[in-house]
């Protein structure tokens, strides 16, 4: 699938030997499930606190959001070129330069004075991130043979679900507690223990003859996913019309054509587009990309729909919401073990199809939905997309040779990320478009009619999200049952 030029960056004999070693297999995890429920927390806890950061350095609501903003900005666009350089410069070294620059960052965070320099902190930190993110799955792919990765990447999920589901209750606890720096300062001992335990654990990096990296490449696919992410998650407010969202669309779409342009030259590409030759790796991509739109359009409306529209507390809404990934951390595990038995083209199947259902059921929730109703579709939620993810995320590992792992795992994050930012602009767009027009363009906002065209907004974008949802599964079935468990 590549030039001769390429190269294994770790040390055989020893993954060899890891990898017939249980004992030594876990031991080699958790440090990776300790640094993913760190970078879980250290973006689950933040929202919850947004409002007293935004106090104490004087920002507004509309500069303190580039705090999430920047964060996630960084993240996404680095994603596939953090999966490249662990391919180049080996993946342990990568990881632990990520989570030492994550830990640093974290510290700086904290220590900020001004919104400026947190805004600037937290884009380094979304930098450091994405050498964590991209280079964790190829890592796991790596300690686990393909007939046991499906179980280990189902384990991984279940980390980052428990980072999510106690991140919100934590943050508000220690915002209160302690103030609102130490938000950052808590992933600091666990990240520098984490640091500890891949020295002492995982293989060493041995690294021979190393292509040249691919600056033009890494470059334009950067560039083009940053006005592409910028586009999405501003169109909303500045106007999907607008001269500047429109700006960010051709820039987004120049920089990206100019990639594939240059990545087809070159021998050593920062992203092999060859491999979406590949049925399964294709399948699963847009598989993963699809899902995780359908999910994040749910997971933007609900918190307004059960405090605004049902006058819930913020504490009791996020006790309903606590039901998706408390539901994906015991489906996760369970699905990807499964799916090193029977396979994963069933599984993701199904995963899709429980996903579309909750968000059928979600479309008709109304002024007096019954509590466990609600939790009945978000444990549905939970349950669909933990069944489906992990045998997804196991295929698309299988589907690359060793030392494109990295393009792979990158390609996992980067599907994610970009499906939360699209997920929520098509949420976003559909609820006030239909919204909107019931109301004569918003201005019958308090109006008996608001709650009506609240839930007729919500119905058509759950409705949205379950198309999502059904298309994935159609790419799922084109991957065929004879491309399972392919390796390049």
């Amino acid at each position: 699938m590549e030039s001769n030029r390429h190269t294994d960056t770790t040390d055989e004999p020893a993954l060899q030997a890891l990898q017939r070693d249980p004992a030594a297999q876990w031991k080699a995890f958790l440090p990776i499930a300790m640094v993913s429920i760190a970078s879980t927390l250290n973006s689950s806890v933040i929202n919850v606190s947004l409002p007293v950061i935004s106090q104490a350095l004087g920002a507004g609501i509309g500069v303190v959001e580039w705090v999430v903003m920047s964060y996630l900005l960084s993240l996404t666009a680095l994603l596939m070129i953090a999966g490249r350089v662990g391919d180049l410069y080996g993946r342990r070294r990568t990881y632990q330069w990520g989570i030492l620059a994550f830990t640093v960052a974290s510290a700086l965070c904290g220590l900020s004075t001004s919104i400026g320099m947190l805004i600037a902190f937290r884009t380094l930190q979304g930098a450091a991130a994405a050498l964590v993110v991209a280079v964790a799955p190829a890592l796991i792919g790596e300690i686990y043979p393909p007939a046991q990765r499906g179980k280990a990447l189902g384990l991984f999920g279940a980390t980052v679900s428990v980072g999510l589901t106690i991140g919100p209750p934590l943050g508000g606890f220690i915002t209160d507690w302690l103030g609102w720096r130490y938000i950052f300062f808590i992933s600091v001992p666990l990240s520098l223990l984490s640091i500890v335990l891949v020295r002492r654990y995982l293989p060493e990096d041995h690294t021979h003859e190393r292509p040249s990296f691919d600056w033009p490449g890494s470059l334009t696919l950067g560039g083009g996913l940053l006005f592409l992410l910028l586009a999405l998650s501003r169109g909303s407010d500045w106007g999907w019309g607008s001269p500047m969202t429109l700006a960010m669309v051709l820039m987004a779409g120049g920089l990206l054509a100019l990639f594939v342009r240059v990545e087809r030259s070159l021998d050593n590409p920062v992203l092999d587009l060859r491999l979406f030759r590949h049925p399964v790796f294709r399948s699963a991509a847009a598989a993963g990309f699809l899902a995780f739109s359908s999910l994040f359009s749910q997971t933007f409306l609900i918190p307004f729909y059960l405090v605004q529209l049902r006058d819930f507390t913020t504490a009791h809404a996020g006790l309903f919401l606590v039901a998706v990934p408390v539901t994906m951390a015991v489906a996760a595990p369970a699905a990807g073990a499964l799916s090193d038995k029977i396979g994963t083209r069933g599984l993701c199947m199904l995963g899709l199809a429980v996903l579309g259902i909750s968000f059928v059921l979600q479309a008709t929730f109304g002024v007096d939905t019954s509590a466990g109703w609600i939790v009945l579709a978000l444990v549905l939620t939970g349950l669909g997309i933990g069944t489906f993810n992990a045998p997804n995320n196991a295929e698309l590992l299988s589907s690359v040779p060793r030392h494109r792992m990295g393009n792979a795992s990158g390609m996992m994050g980067m599907t994610r990320t970009l499906g939360m930012v699209v997920g929520v602009a098509l949420s976003s767009a559909i609820f006030t478009g239909v919204r909107d027009a019931l109301l004569n363009g918003g201005s019958a906002a308090g109006s008996a009619e608001a709650p009506h065209a609240f839930l007729a907004g919500m119905r058509w974008s759950f409705l949205a999200a379950a198309a999502l949802a059904l298309l994935g599964m159609v790419m799922v079935w084109g991957r065929g049952k004879g491309a399972e468990r392919m390796e390049g």
